[in-house]
């Protein structure tokens, strides 16, 4: 089993559809996916379609931002399409985001550099977030690539930055398992906290249902063998993903994860034995 278990889709701030999404898994000789988009659902059947079409073993997923400005977020998998109390914290998430990007939108024309926001609306069937906004810049010639456009303008401290509102970790979590999903923590490489407080952090969301922790990221690569330590010593399940939104590098590419994922088939099969039971 080769799993990337963290996809992107036009559905949120990736660039692919579903289905071009699942011809891309195919050729990177991935066996089981997951797409994990911002604060929607919709890309999901379309996905489950496709790899059924295709043969390859598929888990629906979605990553919820929460804590503000720490950049925690936690990824649930095996969730149901027509669950209305998860679709409905989904689309205030999604209201949240969307207000944001107008915020930012409105601080960069002020700033001298107008932006198009129904252009930048119709690249997502979802809610605009910053990366929308980044390669908006880079394609008006503001910046040179989505990279510049987030340590000129968009991180926190820079000129358009404007902070998050966004659930607490542990609501989330609570909501996915009330759900019946599987709750994980995603990319905790981006988590700037120090460990001294991040595990106790850790704890806390462990007792309000966290089942899992995403070791194999490209956020992770100069760590995973701790990662992996404190995951599996903790008693979490293991995944894993490239977090791929595009093919400009932005995030990860689709599958780069699985060949540096020494238990990958044992682990990948927990989390859909976790997902069915």
């Amino acid at each position: 089993m080769r799993p990337d278990l963290h996809l992107h889709t036009a559905a949120s701030d990736g660039v692919l559809t579903a289905f071009e999404i699942a011809r891309e898994v195919q050729r990177a000789d991935v066996t089981l996916f997951s797409v994990t988009d911002h604060d929607t659902l919709s890309a999901l059947p379309a996905a489950s379609d496709a790899a059924y079409e295709r043969g390859l073993a598929f888990i629906p997923g979605v990553e919820i931002s929460t804590e503000g400005e720490e950049n925690i977020h936690i990824l649930g998998y095996g969730v149901r399409v027509g669950d209305e109390k998860l679709s409905a914290f989904l689309r205030d998430g999604a209201q949240r985001r969307e207000d944001r990007s107008r915020r930012i939108v409105r601080r960069l024309a002020d700033a001298g550099m107008p932006l198009d926001w129904d252009a930048i609306q119709e690249t997502t069937t979802g809610s605009v977030g910053r990366l929308h906004i980044a390669r908006a810049l880079a394609n008006a010639g503001y910046v040179s690539s989505t990279a510049e456009a987030f340590e000129k303008y968009l991180n926190r401290g820079r000129l358009a930055h404007v902070p998050r509102d966004t659930a607490p970790a542990s609501q989330a979590i609570s909501l996915l398992r009330s759900c019946g999903a599987v709750p994980v923590l995603a990319h905790p490489g981006q988590i700037r906290w120090p460990r001294e407080r991040l595990l106790p952090m850790l704890r806390a969301w462990m007792d309000a249902g966290l089942m899992g922790l995403e070791v194999y990221h490209p956020a992770n690569r100069n760590d995973y063998s701790n990662w992996d330590h404190l995951a599996r010593q903790s008693g979490l399940l293991v995944t894993g993903g490239s977090d791929f939104h595009d093919f400009a590098g932005s995030h990860g590419l689709i599958g780069e994860t699985a060949a540096e994922w020494p238990r990958a088939s044992e682990d990948g099969w927990a989390l859909f034995q976790a997902c069915r039971r």
